[in-house]
């Protein structure tokens, strides 16, 4: 089906479309609200066929006035991504929106001899990154590599072992759970994505440490990669040892008392 879209140059679509050219946010208040529906795949802008998200907009820079825009409507596919993109108020809150992301409910179901989960996590910056989804697995029917899990059921994550923790013990007991998902959209949240995916564990903290602190550590891990001594035994090594005598001699020796021949004296309170 065909959609026009009176349109005036410079002017903002107000419609983002996935890599596969599917919409998946429609902004209110926009030339694109009340035209296009979430779950509406863009195949043509004026005649042109479109491959991909950056001839889309491409096209859309020579459409005014008016952008004559070929869809894909399916219902049932559009009701499945709309509920996906709906999220609980409750859970909403901890989204922290950043441009060129888009943001989903993911929701993760295990069946007895049903595919293994097949997923692999790191965490970098405070984050909780998909780093591998096998094929056919759990994990590939809802998350793609560079997704980042913000909630696990409403629980915040920050740390790749309590995502995993809590992803287990949620499909051994409930068979079934659910996470809050910022997805990169544009290519350069994409490469962000990829380069955080690439980057090793032992990278620098987020939060820089003042010069005297990192001197501190540098000079610890040095100090704890060193060959540990031997700790100095307190027993004497000398091999000139005295022999030991025992007397039967008794001396004692009176010890005076500090008031002996004085009287107290009364003190002011």
């Amino acid at each position: 089906m065909d959609i026009e879209i009176p349109m005036e140059e410079g002017e903002p679509l107000g419609a983002t479309p996935n890599d596969k050219l599917v919409i998946t946010k429609v902004q209110e208040g926009t030339i694109a609200d009340g035209k296009l529906k979430i779950g509406d795949q863009i195949t043509k802008v004026n005649g042109q066929p479109i491959t991909d998200q950056n001839s889309f907009f491409k096209a859309l820079r020579y459409a005014p006035p008016v952008a004559r825009l070929t869809i894909i409507r399916d219902q049932k596919k559009a009701e499945e991504l709309e509920a996906r993109i709906r999220i609980p108020e409750a859970r909403a809150k901890l989204i922290q929106r950043r441009d060129g992301y888009v943001y989903f409910l993911a929701k993760i179901v295990w069946q007895p001899n049903g595919p293994k989960l097949g997923l692999g996590i790191k965490h970098f910056q405070n984050r909780v990154l998909v780093s591998r989804c096998d094929p056919g697995s759990l994990s590939a029917t809802q998350l793609a590599v560079g997704d980042h899990i913000i909630d696990i059921d409403g629980v915040p994550v920050t740390d790749k072992d309590v995502a995993r923790d809590l992803l287990i013990k949620a499909l051994q007991e409930k068979k079934e759970v659910s996470a809050v998902v910022e997805r990169p959209e544009t290519m350069e949240a994409k490469h962000w994505t990829q380069q955080a995916l690439v980057t090793q564990i032992s990278q620098p903290p987020s939060v820089q440490m003042n010069s005297d602190v990192r001197a501190i550590a540098a000079r610890e891990r040095a100090r704890v990669k060193q060959p540990k001594q031997q700790p100095k035994s307190i027993l004497r090594q000398s091999q000139n040892t005295k022999p030991i005598q025992i007397s039967e001699d008794v001396a004692s020796h009176i010890i005076a008392s500090d008031n002996e021949g004085r009287a107290l004296r009364p003190v002011r309170k």
